[in-house]
């Protein structure tokens, strides 16, 4: 193998031996079509042969169960013995495996794998790894990792000290994955080198990195390799964060050669904007407004994002944007992701209009059709200047009369290509986008690519302190008397509940929003309640919210359908049950809806487990330092709830720990681009031109 040619990273990875339409399949559908693709999936795991534990010496060795150290134990042996059953109570399939290695024996569990019975065999050497309990016959695993070591009397010889796990793609196994790997490392060309050589350092080059990576040298640290912390991962991560900044600085140097629309500015339109103003603003809004108006008078198109805390004041910043170009002859859109949201919008501009509130027009995609043909006819004709809406803006039949500014709350909620559709229908309107949710500055470089960033740090006057309280279930009765006693004081209250029915979540037993329901209106007797979550039509969850919002109503019962927009300054107190299915950020979004109006607010978490990450709430009232814990505890990933289109799906990089090395990128990547790409870095922009699509979350 090693006479023929050496090949390119770019080359298809369909040049290996052993891939048949199946695997090649299987690859493609895993994103892997080149050589560089398969080797960047790097193992998921390395057994460290050193830390193979003999079966005999499991219980003379003092293994126990629960111990921290040993909560992961390696083993390898023969299946001696494989019997298949089902469970009495809940009927699941059950694999018993009895492993042998010559110095004893470990029955291994696996609960709902019936194929386990059919694709092993008695003589199978299996490795095996997993968390070490007691059961009825003596020490066991249930549910362990494993990985085939040979099957009959042939056996696969392990000489090196560390061995790396590959996770199965369909067809393709661990082993199968890791001699294609093995081919692809021996047949692999050293490409050239692309990043600058302050960015280097003493790192591996790109080959010799992969190459650490999945055959370590005995020498390697254990620990660094299963945290991703070598210098090979490092290199490694070097350069998906390098590429990834090198994308975003090339966007925004082009859209920085792009001439916009100017804004003019003018002493009447000062006057007209202050004449819109319910109060003084805050110095934080006065300079990320300044911020904004700078971008709008400059010729160039206004990518910028602005983040702001709870009740910061983002709003009305977005609202005055938006006046600038509705009061210079154009038309500003508001784009929001949730009905009650945009209804919440709409309210507060005409709030803020006032006797000009006709030039606003609400667009929601369930309006009835002469409803809906009334608002795009305004839009189309100009006679509507601020525009708010959710998705039924992207609709093809919403023409504007002249677009100039789109402000976009919630920017992580929209695709990207929801996004470019409505850029589109504006020529190439000014772009302010919102993030109710504060973002680790980190993570909002990688997620919203090449804006600028404002901040408000500042709150309002008469934003009152929230005090935040942690109660386990027995002691709820004092949430309770909390909301009994804000009631009688004329005040209102809020009762969050984490799912619509038992089955929504997971098989936790959770308390639902008809069971919460039952039980205030049995500790509440004659109590004015509404309920509200995400199940209802529009028009009737419309009617209920505006219940509350007019004080008809004392208590809204409500699903996570009121994290945001909700503005209701009478209601002093919320009550959020099973606290612990909620990210952080979530929690200090829902603590955002109290503490809006002149009396002191309360915010009642009710839980009894994961008390120590709650208690970040109790703490602190700063929702970036409650963002950035959550980022920590939950990852990039899960940190808005759901996979985002625009994160970029780093193999290597983590933007949690290699945040600081994000920064240092970005301005490598800036340089670079002013001192001019070299051949070898146009070369790679040519080859990734599809990765880098993913960046363009602006």
């Amino acid at each position: 193998m090693s006479s023929l040619a050496p090949l390119p990273l770019s080359t298809q990875v369909t040049v290996l031996r052993g891939l048949g339409p199946a695997r090649a399949a299987a690859l493609q559908d895993a994103g892997i079509e080149s050589l560089g693709d398969l080797l960047m999936q790097l193992p998921f795991r390395y057994v460290d042969r050193g830390c193979v534990v003999g079966l005999g010496d499991l219980e003379m060795r003092g293994f126990q169960p629960g111990v921290e150290d040993h909560d992961l134990i390696t083993v390898l042996g023969q299946v001696h013995e494989l019997r298949q059953s089902t469970t009495r109570i809940q009927r699941m399939a059950l694999t018993e495996v009895l492993l042998n290695d010559g110095t004893g024996t470990l029955k291994l569990v696996f609960f709902n794998q019936p194929y386990l019975g059919r694709s092993l065999k008695i003589g199978d050497r299996l490795l095996a790894f997993g968390p070490l309990l007691k059961g009825r016959g003596g020490l066991e695993m249930r549910g362990p990792q494993l990985e085939m070591m040979g099957r009959g009397g042939e056996s696969t010889e392990w000489v090196r000290r560390f061995l790396p796990l590959y996770r199965k793609l369909g067809p393709i196994t661990g082993r199968v994955r890791q001699k294609l790997v093995d081919e692809a490392l021996l047949r692999a060309h050293p490409p050239e080198e692309w990043l600058p050589p302050g960015l280097c350092g003493r790192l591996p080059d790109t080959l010799d990195a992969l190459k650490l990576l999945h055959h370590p040298p005995d020498e390697s640290d254990p620990r660094l390799l299963n945290q991703r912390e070598t210098p090979a991962h490092q290199r490694l991560a070097t350069e998906e964060l390098f590429a990834f900044a090198l994308g975003v600085e090339l966007r925004r140097a082009g859209r920085l050669k792009r001439r916009g629309r100017v804004v003019p500015t003018s002493e009447g339109l000062r006057e007209k904007l202050k004449s819109f103003l319910p109060f003084h603003l805050t110095g934080a809004q006065r300079k990320v407004f300044k911020e904004i108006v700078e971008d709008l008078t400059s010729g160039r198109v206004m990518h910028r994002l602005l983040q702001g805390d709870v009740g910061s004041g983002k709003t009305l910043v977005a609202f005055l944007s938006m006046a600038m170009v509705a009061e210079t002859g154009g038309q500003g859109a508001l784009l929001a992701p949730t009905e009650v949201l945009a209804r919440q919008h709409a309210l507060n501009f005409g709030r803020l209009l006032g006797d000009e509130a006709h030039r606003m027009q609400l667009l929601l995609g369930p309006m009835k059709a002469a409803e809906k043909r009334e608002a795009i006819a305004r839009i189309a004709n100009g006679e509507a200047r601020y525009i708010v809406g959710t998705h039924a803006l992207f609709q093809e039949a919403v023409k504007f009369s002249d677009l100039r500014l789109v402000v976009v709350d919630e920017q992580h909620r929209f695709g990207v290509k929801q996004r470019e559709a409505l850029k589109q229908k504006g020529g190439d309107p000014h772009w302010l986008v919102m993030s109710a949710t504060p973002i680790p500055r980190s993570l909002a470089l990688a997620l919203f690519g090449d804006l600028d960033q404002s901040v408000l740090d500042e709150l309002p006057p008469g934003r009152q302190p929230i005090t935040t309280k942690l109660l386990d279930q027995d002691a709820a009765e004092r949430a309770w008397n909390l909301v009994e006693k804000e009631i009688a004081a004329g005040r209102q209250a809020f009762v969050v509940s984490p799912a619509i029915d038992p089955s929504d979540e997971t098989k936790i037993k959770l308390r639902d929003i008809q069971a919460m329901e039952s039980l205030i209106r049995a500790r509440f007797p004659g109590l004015d309640l509404e309920v509200v979550h995400g199940r209802l039509k529009p028009d009737d969850m419309a009617a209920r919210m505006n219940r509350f919002v007019s004080g008809d109503a004392k208590l809204l019962l409500a699903t996570t359908v009121i994290e945001v927009g909700v503005d209701v300054p009478n209601a002093t107190v919320m009550v959020v049950d099973h606290a612990e299915r909620f990210g952080l950020s979530q929690l200090h979004q829902l603590r955002g809806r109290v503490g809006r109006g002149a009396h002191r607010s309360f915010f009642v978490m009710i839980s009894d487990a994961e008390t120590e990450r709650l208690r970040a709430l109790v703490e602190t009232q700063d929702g970036f330092k409650i963002a950035q814990k959550d980022l920590e505890i939950r990852g990039p990933g899960e940190f808005f709830g759901t996979r985002q289109a625009g994160l970029p799906q780093f193999q290597v990089a983590d933007l949690v720990r290699d945040r600081k090395l994000l920064q240092t990128c970005r301005e490598a990547a800036a340089k670079a681009i002013a001192e001019g790409l070299s051949d070898a870095q146009k070369d790679w922009l040519r080859r990734e031109q599809d990765r880098l699509k993913l960046a363009e979350v602006s």
